[in-house]
């Protein structure tokens, strides 16, 4: 059991915060054990200009979020009233808190495991060294380019695809912190507010996640691997701007602004699939489209095709993708033939929510599809009856939300990767988890120990089914980081046992400058499927 102590400006938090408590006392794993409340709190750094407080409230009030990870939230009272209290009055210089000697005994006799900071400011002296595993702090930015802040404003104001954050072990030194846990994200590129809401609530996931890391490994493993933890390279220190820097910056935000709705409005997101014959395995490979004989739909100002799955059945190719109707919003499974006169859509799969992302499955001579049906907050499972035109839904397969199921039998186990939202504020292109059961037929799925596999925009989406190629496994997974469907990642799986899991990215996958992007990556013995995405 982690025993935790909590540091506070007071009784009044924060909600992702007041998540990441609810998450600990509900947790077999760790145990608050006090409250350490700061008797004297101060603002970190200075003041911030007129320009930029009036563009946060504008901002609040434009893209006010309904799940608010700042709204206030006082701490449960029979919280406060059960555990102890001890109230703490730093010794305060210009930037920085320390513990006085009577409070560092007082602490010191509770033998504690972790603080977790949620109050004071730059912590220094004796309280650094205090608890077993140090003391945990949230860094909102990645280190390696952002220091001070404010929290997920410059990622969006520099036009910065990804915003990133941090829990980590605080040293002596502010800028060195032991790295305990980092995951990337989609930055908004409108609103800090929305950017910032978003991260924070991410966020409220990590310290229970490392946790559970130190309850599956052990103590002494989590130590040895956090003794290796990555120092952060030291960033330029930023800060909040000054008026006529601001008044820049809202400048080029509102041009952004309208620049982006003027484009949707003048051209829809638009998608064609198409095959590539023989892709190069180059680290970073471009792909043309023009080069790519592509597939129109016959109406395209209505409906586009994407989401190319293929699959071979009785010595015949089948051709299946999500027909999307642009008008209605929503998208449904259809067949694909091709002929001399042209290409027929044939719809095989509708229901009243969207459905996307046609994965197939052969087995024992039946067809099985998995489409991604999230809207619907279930995954099904469809055979085929009549292949290729009629389908029944056989069952469900999983009564979870999951984005782009992808199954594959490894071991004799049926492993299913879907993508997950961190929190249900957050985007579904985030964070990978993985799951497996021993048969479809009634299938008790046991979540993998290291979910979220991956938490990470670039990399966690799936795009298409799994491959093997001299003896390893590949994923193909999304790369959302510029935007959603900007390329594919080729993911090499080093480790995958029901205890570990890891990839390392051995290909990049984008269009080149006629596309805006390319979101699926399915191989078959005569080239691979792909998308391209275009505005038109």
């Amino acid at each position: 059991m982690v025993r935790i102590g909590l540091l506070l400006d007071g009784f009044e938090i924060q909600a992702w915060q007041e998540t990441i408590i609810h998450q600990l006392l509900e947790s077999n794993f760790a145990k608050i054990e006090v409250l350490i409340v700061n008797q004297n709190p101060k603002a970190s750094g200075g003041n911030s200009s007129l320009a930029y407080r009036i563009y946060r409230k504008l901002d609040r009030i434009v893209f006010k979020e309904r799940l608010d990870a700042f709204q206030a939230r006082s701490i449960n009272r029979s919280l406060v009233e059960k555990l102890p209290q001890i109230h703490v009055k730093p010794i305060q210089k210009k930037y920085s808190d320390s513990f006085p000697e009577e409070s560092i005994e007082e602490i010191k006799k509770l033998d504690l495991d972790v603080l977790l900071r949620f109050g004071f400011r730059i912590l220094k002296g004796e309280i650094l060294q205090l608890p077993k595993l140090g003391i945990w702090s949230f860094h909102h930015g990645d280190p390696e380019y952002y220091r001070g802040g404010p929290p997920g404003f410059w990622e969006v104001m520099n036009k910065k695809p990804i915003t990133s954050y941090v829990l980590m072990q605080l040293t002596e030194d502010l800028d060195r912190g032991k790295i305990l846990y980092q995951s990337w994200v989609q930055t908004d590129p409108l609103s800090v507010q929305r950017n910032a809401n978003r991260l924070f609530w991410a966020s409220a996931n990590a310290p229970v996640r490392v946790i559970k890391e130190i309850k599956r490994i052990g103590l002494e493993n989590w130590i040895e691997k956090i003794s290796n933890a990555h120092f952060p390279q030291k960033a330029p220190l930023w800060k909040p701007p000054g008026t006529i820097q601001m008044l820049s910056l809202w400048t080029s935000l509102v041009k952004r602004s309208i620049k982006r709705k003027w484009d949707e409005y003048q051209n829809q997101a638009h998608w064609q699939i198409g095959k590539v014959s023989s892709p190069s395995s180059d680290y970073t490979l471009s792909l043309n489209p023009l080069s790519t004989p592509l597939l129109e739909h016959p109406s395209p100002d209505q409906y586009f095709l994407a989401d190319p799955f293929s699959i071979h059945f009785k010595g015949i190719d089948y051709l299946f993708a999500e027909e999307f109707d642009k008008k209605k919003g929503k998208g449904r499974i259809v067949w694909i033939s091709l002929s001399e006169i042209g290409i027929q859509i044939h719809p095989v799969i509708e229901e009243v929510w969207h459905l996307s992302y046609p994965f197939l499955w052969k087995e024992k001579d039946q067809v099985f599809m998995i489409p991604e049906s999230s809207d619907s907050g279930k995954i099904f499972l469809y055979q085929a009856i009549d292949f290729p035109l009629k389908w029944e839904k056989k069952r469900v397969l999983s009564e979870q939300e999951g984005y782009d199921p992808t199954l594959v039998k490894k071991d004799g186990l049926y492993w299913m990767f879907i993508t997950q939202k961190a929190h249900p504020a957050c985007w579904p292109f985030d964070e990978l988890n993985l799951y497996w059961a021993e048969d479809l037929e009634n299938p008790h799925w046991m979540a993998h120990p290291k979910n979220p596999i991956i938490s990470d925009v670039r990399q966690a989406r799936s795009a298409g089914r799994l491959f093997e190629k001299d003896g390893e496994w590949f994923r193909p997974a999304q790369d959302s980081g510029i935007r959603y469907g900007h390329g594919v990642r080729i993911q090499r799986i080093k480790t995958w046992t029901k205890q570990e899991y890891e990839e390392e990215t051995s290909q990049i996958i984008q269009a080149n400058s006629l596309a805006l992007g390319i979101h699926t990556w399915n191989q078959t013995s005569s080239g691979t499927w792909v998308d391209f995405y275009f505005r038109k």
